[in-house]
């Protein structure tokens, strides 16, 4: 009776194991079958799932991946930096991130993702992460964008009407059909869905606040406040009252007054020129972001921050951090995702759409009616380098009109002022014959000279961007952005 007892006992041992392995590789087979992104690794950080869709979204392969540990995978090499590493030591997940953390020969990969810990019986084993592949959803959105756009082209003056939110500018103002403009605004569609504070980096005039009212419009807080400030413009001895709010008497003439992270509510808070902050005021703004609770000068209470954070500056920011203007902490607090807007002379022909809506709105506001740029005109334009960008395009077509007649359909060169035609002329130079050119300007000189190191540097290191960065003596982030402002594309790493 005991010999058949234990008998049964093995058979069913041997069947439940093969019931066990049956589950996994049944589970292995749907995973990757899944139309999301799955990426496991073990409690030690080593990768031992990643699945086919993975793969297509990253444009890596599963036999690269598994086996290794995901902060050399991803080229981190500091498992501090590893966000599973995270989770697995905090047991808390990150969810809705929107970042990229791999990189393929046409930049990074940014995808929609959250991070959970697999805790049994009181132990974490392993962190996983879900990748939303949003190409599809994505590549429709941007569709109905562009019918949004010729639809409300036709109404020019539509620019003019305040948005209860406090805003006046969506996606479909912003009037280009350059590829770089089309992609950006792809980008900055899928951010404006998420709760990522954004970080936009752009030169003077690239139209960085159309951009960030554009994605408040577009996501779902929409129907709440836009609150935007300037960091360059308030005194400094008032930038803390106007951001956190004060109680009467806090100081004299104080007064109980909202700050303007309270007045934002659950809706956006535009920071621009955050650089132009004094240090000792991005600590406060830091510890309010960390924390996400605000107390008005001189109380006790505190308040809740429900707002998104989109901020702006106009320089390199990992400059701006070497030369201690931006403290790096806020950067990577302000920064869930980063936008670079291009300048205008890198959007092809988007110049002279601008140009045409320009034209038409001031038209109807001057009584006008050009319809025409003259030949010689359009040269002189097609070879300025834009310095102002579209800000300074305004301008120039605005002063041309002043100087047109009502009945002249044309918009001529000898219209312009003088002053605005000669330095157009000193500055001219085909742009894209730039890098042979010897009649450049002192700042297209240093990109050209610029350029050519990184590209010399890559080359010499087979486009390992780290081995690069440490060779020229800059940070990682800080050579990526150099690489997407002078235009360069990565190439697959060939180490």
């Amino acid at each position: 009776m005991e010999n058949r007892s234990s008998v049964n006992a093995i058979s069913n041992k041997r069947l439940n194991r093969s019931n066990y392995e049956d589950k996994l590789l049944c589970l292995e087979k749907i995973i990757d079958n899944l139309d999301d992104g799955v990426l496991l690794t073990d409690k030690n950080g080593k990768i031992i799932i990643y699945n086919r869709a993975m793969e297509e979204l990253e444009k890596r392969k599963a036999s690269d991946m598994v086996g290794k540990f995901i902060w050399e995978a991803y080229e981190y090499f500091d498992k501090n930096k590893s966000e599973h590493m995270r989770v697995l030591k905090s047991g808390s997940p990150i969810t809705k991130r929107y970042k990229a953390h791999a990189y393929n020969k046409d930049g990074p990969v940014y995808k929609l993702y959250s991070t959970f810990p697999i805790e049994i019986d009181g132990e974490i084993i392993g962190v996983y992460s879900i990748s939303k592949n949003e190409t599809r959803l994505q590549f429709l959105l941007s569709e109905i964008t562009e019918m949004k756009n010729e639809f409300f082209r036709q109404r020019i003056l539509k620019s003019d009407d305040i948005n209860p939110n406090g805003t006046k500018f969506t996606f479909s103002d912003i009037i280009g059909s350059s590829n770089v403009m089309k992609k950006l605004i792809q980008e900055a569609q899928s951010v404006a869905w998420i709760d990522n504070n954004i970080l936009l980096v752009g030169d003077t005039g690239t139209g960085k606040e159309v951009f960030a009212q554009s994605i408040h419009n577009y996501g779902n807080r929409n129907s709440e406040p836009y609150i935007g400030v300037n960091c360059a413009s308030i005194p400094e001895n008032l930038l803390e009252s106007t951001l956190f709010g004060t109680i009467r008497g806090a100081y004299t003439g104080a007064l109980d007054s909202p700050g303007l992270i309270e007045q934002a509510g659950s809706g956006t808070l535009f920071l621009d020129e955050i650089h132009n902050m004094p240090v000792n005021m991005q600590a406060k703004l830091l510890r309010v972001l960390q924390e996400r609770i605000v107390r008005r000068i001189g109380g006790s209470q505190n308040y809740p921050v429900k707002c998104r954070i989109i901020s702006a500056i106009n320089e390199d920011p990992f400059q701006l951090i070497e030369n201690g203007q931006l403290r790096q902490d806020l950067y990577y607090r302000l920064a869930g995702y980063c936008l670079y807007i291009p300048p205008l002379i890198e959007r092809e022909n988007d110049i002279f759409e601008l140009s045409e809506y320009f034209i038409k709105k001031n038209n109807l506001i001057m009584g006008k009616n050009v319809i025409y740029m003259t030949d010689r005109l359009k040269e002189i334009m097609k070879n300025y380098s834009w310095p102002g960008n579209v800000r300074e395009l305004e301008h120039f077509i605005a002063s041309i009109m002043i100087r047109t007649n009502v009945n002249d359909k044309y918009l001529r060169a000898k219209n312009a002022p003088k002053y605005l035609i000669n330095m157009m002329k000193a500055n001219c130079g085909n742009y894209y014959e730039i890098q042979s050119g010897s009649n450049l300007t002192l700042q297209e000189k240093l990109d050209s000279i610029e350029k050519k190191m990184i590209l010399e540097a890559l080359d010499s290191n087979l486009w390992n961007v780290t081995k690069t960065a440490k060779e020229l003596g800059v940070t990682r982030q800080s050579l990526i952005y150099r690489m997407r402002k002078l235009g360069i594309k990565r190439k697959e790493n060939r180490d």
